[in-house]
């Protein structure tokens, strides 16, 4: 049975005991959390980086940048990095947000641990086939 992925992941959440309680609920699975309280000190970690991480999880409604503003411009600035965003208040049933493949999967608020760790996995995975891909010689 192949592990379970895990990498660095931003966590983006204005809610201090919001942002606390995920980055426990991450790392006791594995995962380096890097945090951010809203999408301008999110932008301001990703690029310090050089978008060197594995995943962006954020809030949709957050000061001075929201969830989707953040998602848009990570999607322009650094394409491939996978985002998931977080929204105690989309309607009912949304899943994703955004056109064709840059949509971007929306997880309502309040959800079990275990969502949250399914979508993880999901895009870890996806983000380690797409680097694997890159590094792969195309065929002669």
């Amino acid at each position: 049975m192949p592990a379970t992925p895990t990498g660095t992941i931003l966590v983006v959440e204005d809610e201090d005991g919001v942002r606390v309680a995920l980055r426990r609920q991450l790392t006791a699975r594995g995962h380096t959390v890097l945090e951010a309280s809203h999408g301008a000190e999110a932008l301001e970690v990703v690029r310090m980086r050089r978008g060197n991480l594995d995943l962006v999880l954020s809030d949709v409604v957050m000061p001075e940048m929201n969830g989707t503003e953040l998602a848009a411009t990570l999607g322009r600035d650094f394409p491939g990095l996978p985002v998931i965003l977080m929204s105690a208040y989309a309607p009912a049933g949304l899943t994703q947000v955004g056109p064709g493949k840059h949509s971007v999967p929306v997880l309502q608020k309040p959800f079990a641990p275990g969502q949250l760790e399914e979508l993880v996995v999901v895009a870890l995975d996806m983000q380690g086939r797409r680097r694997r891909e890159s590094r792969t010689p195309a065929p002669l």
